[in-house]
């Protein structure tokens, strides 16, 4: 299964990304759930982190390595060099693809 984060990566406008058979996994909390988010929601389950302080990377990242872990999620998309090293470390077997 595929993962994709939400800012830096379906934000992109010059990437295509299919989300058929994949899951959305943000550090956003409750009150950053847009439209965006909405329309990812319509698509593929997306889960957010939901509490928390704003900007906090750490935090986001460890969410998405237990979320990642926990739905068995093979290949994720992220644009955070902390939080993608966070998956790494926390969960080997899932390959974490870095977009620029």
């Amino acid at each position: 299964m595929t993962g994709y984060d939400i800012d830096g990566v379906l934000t992109r406008n010059d990437i295509a990304w299919d989300l058929q058979d994949a899951v959305v996994i943000s550090g956003r909390t409750f009150a950053e759930y847009d439209d965006l988010a909405r329309r990812a929601a319509q698509l593929c389950p997306v889960y957010i982190r939901g509490v928390g302080i704003y900007g906090d990377r750490m935090h986001a990242g460890n969410f998405k390595a237990e979320t990642i872990r926990r739905l068995g999620v093979d290949r994720f998309y992220e644009d955070d060099p902390l939080q993608a090293t966070i998956i790494r470390n926390a969960v080997p077997s899932c390959e974490v693809v870095e977009v620029k």
